[in-house]
């Protein structure tokens, strides 16, 4: 079965999976392609027959949840949004990024003018670089829905040109901190109907439901506390809240279809237990209903089969469990993604020389940060030069050389290199970039360096020397 996974950037990947295969399958290949190991952050989404926008369910057969249409047409989007700071990679937060951008584009996150400028500014310099005239351009209408006067273009212009010389990473990390900290940021909008038929927008969010107007005015805000019970019957989904009287009102929201009622239940649920749960318990994780042939068996073979079993839910983990879940992946593979070019670590991981100018760096922090620029670089030179995704495997004959994938290199008639004709290319197997971790961490040193060198932080306020470690 093929998939065309459209990325928040617009770039749509290509991914082959078995015609059984579950959603799980698809979003593991297309996170293992863009090297993110903080899968759980996000989901595939994809159209209904009514346009409604509907979230694969990972634990269940694609087949079984889409129409018979072949390539499958999905986006890899952000299913829960978590504060910049507990994202441990930078690919994440790259396209966390991008997300919020489609977010604010399309006018779900509301701002202040203070705060249009400054996001305006960073916008700018993720996107153009540094300041330069000719080229820059600004948001600032698509956030605050009103065009600027020249007082605040020049704001905006003065804010552009103090970040000359942040990288692209330093910038998308201070824009995620900005846009967290705004009133809708994580919110997932569905579109209904209340009982008087009056159109809505119900945002589901990490403290409670939003209830908006159509242009996103807040109509009512209700905490998960508050919500005693949700229900789904057909189209319908009603929400019994308490009320400070004690007493108790019964919310109806009417959707399009029965998929988009079941999505704005699974929303509810799921978004309560990844925010507001140490753990997801059984009743939510196993969960499941039967087909027709599924529940006959059931019946008569054992209750146990799976045969036509299919999951209510899809959260596995909470937002505690995927954040340290992260950290032992990337600890066990040997990657330090904990520092990233955006200088931005983890909230364990915080010195308290941090923020602090001429800060003393110990032995086993100077080693760290070397071999880390070594990882980097080694990474970056074994990356395809055209598209920047796949690692190098084609050799252009007869010049013999190597810059690109197979798949870029066969679209191409010159070498890019020396523009000599390609007569044929030939596969070639270079080292991967994980099999040149040991050499990188042994790599200028007489002695071979402790694996725990290389994910060594230091926490101490204290010099330490430089033959040794913090004893930490």
């Amino acid at each position: 079965m093929l998939c065309h996974v459209t990325r928040p950037d617009s770039v749509v990947m290509e991914v082959e999976v078995d015609a059984k295969a579950n959603g799980e399958d698809c979003l593991n290949k297309v996170c293992r392609k863009l090297g993110v190991i903080e899968v759980d952050y996000f989901g595939l989404q994809f159209s209904g027959s009514k346009g409604e926008n509907l979230w694969l369910n990972l634990r269940n057969r694609i087949s079984q949840q889409m129409d018979s249409v072949t390539p499958c047409r999905l986006r890899l989007r952000v299913k829960f949004f978590v504060e910049p700071h507990l994202i441990l990679q930078e690919q994440t937060r790259h396209l966390f990024f991008m997300h919020v951008k489609e977010d604010l584009h399309r006018g779900h996150l509301r701002m202040c003018s203070e705060k249009a400028e400054e996001l305006s500014a960073l916008l700018a310099q993720a996107e153009f670089g540094d300041y330069n005239q000719n080229t820059a351009k600004y948001w600032y209408t698509e956030l605050c829905r009103k065009d600027p006067d020249q007082e605040t273009v020049n704001s905006i212009i003065a804010k552009h040109k103090a970040l000359e010389g942040l990288s692209q990473g330093s910038v998308e990390y201070q824009a995620l901190q900005l846009v967290a900290s705004l009133e809708h940021y994580g919110v997932e909008w569905h579109w209904a109907r209340d009982a008087e038929g009056q159109r809505l927008a119900v945002g589901v969010g990490p403290d409670g439901i939003a209830i908006c107007r159509d242009d996103f005015s807040l109509v009512n805000r209700i905490s998960y506390p508050l919500i005693q019970i949700a229900t789904q019957s057909g189209k319908s989904v009603f929400l019994t809240v308490t009320k400070e009287s004690s007493d108790s009102v019964v919310l109806l929201f009417k959707l399009i279809s029965n998929r988009a009622a079941s999505g704005l239940y699974r929303a509810i649920t799921e978004t309560h237990a990844f925010y507001r749960c140490d753990t997801v318990t059984n009743a939510v994780m196993m969960q499941y209903s039967r087909d027709f042939k599924g529940h006959l068996a059931s019946l008569f073979l054992n209750e146990n089969i799976n045969l036509g079993k299919k999951y209510v839910f899809d959260i596995r983990r909470t937002s505690k469990e995927v954040y340290d879940y992260a950290r032992r992946a990337l600890y066990n593979a040997g990657i330090v993604d904990l520092m990233s070019r955006s200088g931005a670590r983890s909230p364990s991981s915080r010195s308290p020389w941090h923020g602090q100018e001429n800060a003393p760096e110990c032995g086993g922090c100077r080693q760290n940060r070397l071999l880390q620029e070594k990882l980097q670089k080694l990474r970056e030179a074994f990356l395809c030069m055209l598209c920047c995704e796949e690692e190098i495997d084609a050799a252009f004959c007869p010049c013999g050389h190597t810059v690109c994938c197979q798949n870029c290199a066969a679209q191409l008639q010159s070498c890019p290199v020396c523009r000599s004709e390609v007569e044929h290319i030939q596969h070639v197997y270079l080292p991967t970039c994980s099999s040149l971790l040991n050499l990188t961490v042994c790599s200028d040193s007489p002695a071979p360096i402790h694996r725990s060198m290389a994910t060594h932080t230091c926490t101490t306020s204290h010099y330490c020397s430089d033959d040794k470690l913090c004893q930490t």
